[in-house]
């Protein structure tokens, strides 16, 4: 599942997967948050976090992460993952290289940093 982090600064959009993330987690949560930014702002400033409660993505999920990310490569400010997870971490900074916007990632205890950052 996915759910806000509270306390994101304005303008940031803050979430955290929990357990095993399924595709109806981006259709009701992720996506209308990021098309909305697009929309309000023009780009997207997100912090996601992939803590130790992060169980993996079911296959239908990482299908919605590729219908989130393909379309608005532009519109992505900044993008700050918090994991430990290092082959996620890996990943995210080989992928961040396509990105129009900034990907960095943070270890999870650094949560605070990566909400300053993104809001920068």
């Amino acid at each position: 599942m996915i759910e806000p982090i509270e306390g994101a600064p304005a303008g940031v959009l803050a979430f955290k997967a929990v357990g095993k993330v399924e595709a109806v987690d981006y259709e009701d949560v992720l996506t209308p948050a990021i098309e909305k930014a697009i929309a309000e702002h023009g780009n997207v400033r997100l912090v996601y976090e992939l803590g130790p409660e992060f169980e993996g993505y079911s296959a239908g999920a990482a299908w919605e992460d590729m219908k989130i990310w393909a379309p608005h490569l532009r519109a992505w400010k900044r993008c700050a993952v918090v994991t430990d997870h290092g082959l996620m971490a890996d990943a995210i900074r080989g992928f961040g290289m396509l990105m129009a916007g900034q990907i960095k990632v943070f270890p999870v205890s650094e949560l605070d940093q990566a909400l300053a950052w993104a809001a920068s």
